[in-house]
């Protein structure tokens, strides 16, 4: 259910999506309201659950993830021990997102790997019993537009492919 926000509040909402590291009484001053205020709606946007956590924006080249791919899986209902297997791959740092989908697959994963043998381990323990579901990953040749918590954190060019 949608949370009903004041146009402070979006505004609040809409600083901490360009830098979620903007201190309280810099967005006080930005929308005109003390530091405790914006401290109690920072508060309130947290308790509803508009606001979910703070993180930090890590280039995954940086830390040698530079393999991007979409994995997407189908198969028969997980089992309980399947879906054990399968929230240990969730849990794994390669996997940013999990999704199930509708379509003719049923989930969709984004991956960020080492390498593409990192890659290649993931889709073998996916395809695996007691999971044994049938995959087909994508990978990125090239990031156009990426986005992170309303930060774009696309490959920063506009040539054509």
């Amino acid at each position: 259910m949608a949370v009903e926000l004041d146009e402070l509040d979006l505004r609040i909402v809409a600083l901490l999506l360009k830098d979620g590291r903007t201190p309280t009484a810099q967005i006080a001053e930005q929308i005109g309201l003390s530091r405790p205020a914006v401290a109690d709606r920072l508060d309130k946007l947290e308790r509803q659950g508009v606001m979910r956590g703070t993180t930090a924006v890590i280039d995954p080249v940086a830390i040698g993830r530079s393999i991007t791919a979409f994995v997407a899986a189908r198969g028969a209902t997980l089992s309980p021990p399947a879906w054990k297997k399968f929230r240990e791959v969730m849990d794994r740092d390669e996997v940013l997102e999990v999704h199930t989908v509708a379509g003719d697959d049923c989930y969709l994963m984004k991956v960020r790997a080492e390498s593409i043998g990192a890659l290649n381990t993931l889709v073998q323990q996916l395809s695996a019993a007691p999971l044994s579901l049938s995959t087909r990953t994508t990978i990125v040749m090239k990031t156009h537009c990426e986005k992170v918590g309303g930060i774009d954190l696309g490959a920063g060019s506009n040539d054509e492919a």
